[in-house]
């Protein structure tokens, strides 16, 4: 099994002579002695070694088909099956060996040659089996198991296309396999095309109701839309076959944990790694669990596990690079060590020293600028970019967009637009990536967002551009191939300790918000009308560490008769959240009555109505908030903010300062009380406050796209510059 439904194997020989002669069947096999009875023909010898290899006995099968080479060296069917029973006991190199001679002596064996395909997958050489297999179907055109096999690792390359084509051929002759059906849906749905990889997963399960995977992937797909008690219902259904399947408990974890039910979710995930400590996918899972209740220690733990594990596995560095951003707790030395730690192995030397000498270094031609991410979607560094992409100025600039974009949707569309050229990334190694970017003389590559969702930072270590930038990702990417991070002098300061690889490059103004129309009204603060001040914050609960809750605590005690109102999706729908979080409050003496919980609201303009209910705003650490900040501003809430030493702690002030709100960012907790408690002495000044802030902030440099993009251009230009009289990088 490789993860989905298992390679298909043909050990049938061809005919050779009188094969079938009846000695193979009719005798049992405790009877014969082959090695004690000379008579036996090499034909009869496999007949009856291929009786002990069906019976599991490997040893007895092996001993036969040496014997048979003992009497021909070159026999090309003994050779084949010894390098099955080789496979068969995980020696995958000898089998290849075996198998190889095999074809060589016999250029017409198919068989010989699927087996062979077997063999390189198992030692993992996926493309030398690609070729193999397809050298089986250039013999035999309709060989069904080495067309499924040769669909498995398309699939494996990421070429769901040419996997999706193969898996129809296989039907149109065999439409009765309930493993094809299932490989088709999920090519299909690799590439976007849910519809018909739903049909799929159902006609596979027509045939086949236990088809656990195809009943996953239903699931799954349920799971994808937002449909979560059906993708539950579907994981409980494989799971009452099979009560220990690994796969079905992780992915019906996710779902729980997606459906806010976080504590059934941590249950579910911690069933599935006793049954195997060392699953990657379980115990990300588990990581994220904990990380969405705001247990950072724990999440850490478990990130940490899954990458020691595999070190090199993207998903897990993403996760650890992320949750430690939460941690108040490490050092500015000691997140500068574990990006490194985790990002150095990533590092390609021998990529180093390109030199670009064909490339054009006029320092005032058109320079070409290629964006890569997952997020030309409806996202919110999307939203953030956008303004971007729209004013770029294309008599001087030649836009090139890289999209990992499994689901394309209307921002999709209208990133398409913006740009001059447009380049899917779906189903390409990073190698692969890489090289179209540098076919492309890319001169500047722009890495959006590195560490978060399906981006590909690490596509920047085969130097496929000359000037390489990271943007929008929240610390130093840790790589040594990214050349300039982009950021503002509020972020980073002269005087930072934030530490990087990259050279800091600072922009008169770093986030740029998109006008939104038909936004809710701003309605008077409700401190008016309730007499009392009601707090509030939308951000992700995984930012409310114990600092956070002490601190907004003291908030509370310094405002008489105030409250907290706290919303983050479904986060607060399950009574257990709400207690374990009124339970946080009232370590530091706050009453449960004090703390509000909102629960999901899906409609965008209903969410941002929500902020009706709120004074003011309170920001967490170490990690603020950007869109939730920039919400607040221009619903009328103004946010208090605290400016800490990183990139991260950072971001709300300078959100508000740009704004046109400076004061509302101070430099420690006492200042952050008395911010709080001054814009909660006077309704009436604060609803003053309310009614103009969100024509000041739409007037502000945070909504000057013009402006904004001639800043960013200004940084390409002066880079190009840098590079093109020096033909160097920065050093770190």
């Amino acid at each position: 099994m490789d993860g989905h439904t298992g390679k298909q194997v043909n050990i049938k020989p061809p005919i050779v002579g009188n094969i079938n002669s009846g000695l193979g069947t009719a005798i049992p096999l405790s009877q014969i002695n082959p090695l004690k009875k000379t008579s036996f023909s090499a034909n009869e010898l496999i007949s009856i070694a291929n009786r002990f290899h069906r019976e599991g006995d490997l040893s007895q099968a092996e001993t036969i088909f040496r014997r048979i080479l003992e009497l021909i060296p070159e026999h090309p069917i003994a050779l084949h099956f010894l390098g099955v029973i080789a496979l068969d006991s995980d020696n995958a190199e000898a089998a290849i060996k075996l198998i190889s001679k095999s074809t060589k002596l016999a250029p017409e064996y198919y068989q010989a040659f699927n087996n062979l395909g077997n063999a390189l997958d198992a030692a993992g050489k996926i493309e030398e089996a690609e070729g193999i297999y397809e050298q089986a179907l250039d013999i035999k055109a309709d060989y069904l198991e080495a067309m499924f096999n040769l669909g498995i690792m398309k699939r494996k390359l990421r070429k769901y296309d040419e996997a999706e084509k193969l898996f129809e051929d296989y039907i149109k002759i065999d439409p009765t396999n309930a493993s094809t059906h299932f490989e088709l849906g999920f090519s299909c749905e690799r590439q976007g095309n849910r519809t018909k990889a739903q049909m799929c997963y159902g006609v596979a399960l027509n045939i086949d109701p236990k088809h656990s995977l195809a009943r996953i992937g239903l699931a799954g797909l349920y799971q994808t839309v937002g449909r979560l008690k059906e993708s539950i219902e579907q994981y409980d259904i494989t799971l009452s076959d099979d009560k220990d399947l690994t796969k079905a408990l992780n992915s019906k974890g996710i779902a729980l944990r997606k459906s806010g039910r976080f504590e059934e979710a941590i249950e579910c995930l911690m069933r599935s790694y006793e049954l195997d400590r060392r699953d990657t996918e379980t115990l990300n899972a588990i990581a994220s669990a904990y990380q969405s209740i705001g247990d950072i220690d724990k999440a850490t733990y478990y990130y940490t596990e899954a990458l020691r594990v595999n070190p090199l596995s993207e998903a897990s560095h993403k996760c650890v690079l992320f949750v430690i951003l939460n941690n108040y707790k490490l050092s500015t030395k000691e997140l500068f060590e574990i990006h490194r730690e985790v990002r150095g192995p990533f590092d390609k030397p021998e990529f180093d020293n390109k030199d670009f000498l064909s490339r054009d270094k006029s320092l005032t031609r058109k320079i070409k600028v290629g964006y890569i991410s997952s997020d030309f979607r409806t996202h919110v560094v999307a939203m953030n970019v956008l303004p971007l992409l729209a004013n770029h100025n294309h008599d001087q600039f030649e836009i090139f967009l890289y999209g990992q974009v499994e689901f394309p949707d209307e921002i999709t569309e209208l990133c398409k637009g913006y740009a001059d050229h447009w380049c899917s990334t779906m189903q390409k190694t990073d190698k692969e990536v890489a090289d179209i970017i540098e076919k492309d003389e890319i001169d500047i590559l722009v890495v959006l967002a590195g560490r978060f969702d399906e981006n590909r930072p690490i596509i920047t270590t085969y130097r496929p551009a000359p000037i390489q930038v990271s943007f929008h990702d929240c610390a130093t990417s840790g790589l040594e191939s990214m050349d300039y991070y982009l950021t503002d002098s509020i972020l980073h300061p002269e005087n930072t300790v934030e530490k990087f690889t990259e050279e800091l490059y600072r922009l008169p103004y770093y986030y740029q918000y998109p006008i939104q129309e038909g936004i809710p009204e701003i309605s008077d603060t409700p401190a008016l009308s309730k007499g009392y001040i009601t707090f509030g914050s939308f951000n992700k609960p995984e930012k409310l560490g114990d600092s956070v809750i002490e601190l907004w605590s003291n908030v509370l005690s310094s405002v008489p008769r105030s409250k907290l109102l706290l919303k983050y999706f479904n986060h607060y729908d399950e009574e257990s959240m709400k207690q374990r979080w009124v339970s946080r409050f009232e370590k530091y003496n706050v009453n449960a009555s004090r703390i509000i919980f909102m629960g999901s609201i899906d409609d965008r303009q209903s969410h941002l109505a929500l902020y009706d209910f709120i004074d003011i705003a309170l920001d967490p650490f170490p990690f603020n908030g950007a869109t939730t900040t920039f919400e607040s501003l221009s619903m009328g809430v103004p946010v208090v903010s605290l400016l800490g030493k990183h990139f991260v702690d950072r971001v709300a002030g300078s959100i508000v300062t740009h704004a046109g709100y400076p004061e509302l960012a101070v430099e420690n907790k006492s200042d952050y009380i008395t911010c709080a408690r001054t814009l909660a002495t006077d309704y009436k000044k604060l609803n003053h406050m309310r009614q103009k802030m969100r024509n000041k902030v739409f007037k502000s440099n945070l909504c000057d796209g013009i402006r904004y993009a001639e800043s960013v251009e200004n940084a390409y230009r002066e880079m190009w510059t840098t590079w093109a009289e020096t033909g160097g990088y920065k050093e770190n």
